[in-house]
């Protein structure tokens, strides 16, 4: 799948961080995003979960302003649901990771960008497969 230079996809650690200003990742999300690329892939599950995460954690209404931001700037280009090959690709990893996480790097794999994520774990795991080869379905 081509992209463009520069083209990355946001984990949700990211989102959140930014959009929760007590976040112990607010100042490192604040800095993502002052270099942000052209195009930021943003897929379904991320939306989930960030949506979730401000809701609980803040309020509707930061919620509402997290999802009016990606869906009002055009550098961000929303995934549709991609149900079947994260599935796959959950049932394949044998690391105890969260099915989003999964996910998320499956995602990334397959449109081949940068993972940008604050999750030790998950990055190392991005890390290994897109070096291998791996985990492109």
């Amino acid at each position: 799948m081509e992209h463009e230079v520069g083209s990355c996809l946001f984990d949700s650690s990211v989102w959140v961080g930014l959009f929760l200003d007590d976040d112990t990742n607010h100042e490192n999300s604040a800095a993502v995003f002052d270099a942000l690329p052209r195009t930021v892939y943003v897929p379904y599950i991320v939306v989930v979960e960030v949506a979730t995460i401000l809701t609980y954690k803040h309020s509707k209404q930061q919620a509402d302003n997290f999802l009016r931001y990606i869906s009002e700037d055009e550098r961000f280009s929303k995934i549709d649901n991609r149900y079947s090959k994260d599935i796959s690709a959950f049932l394949k990893q044998r690391e105890r990771l969260s099915f989003a996480d999964v996910a998320i790097i499956e995602t990334a794999l397959y449109y081949d960008v940068a993972l940008v994520t604050f999750d030790k774990q998950m990055k190392k795991l991005y890390e290994r497969l897109a070096s291998s080869g791996n985990g492109r379905d």
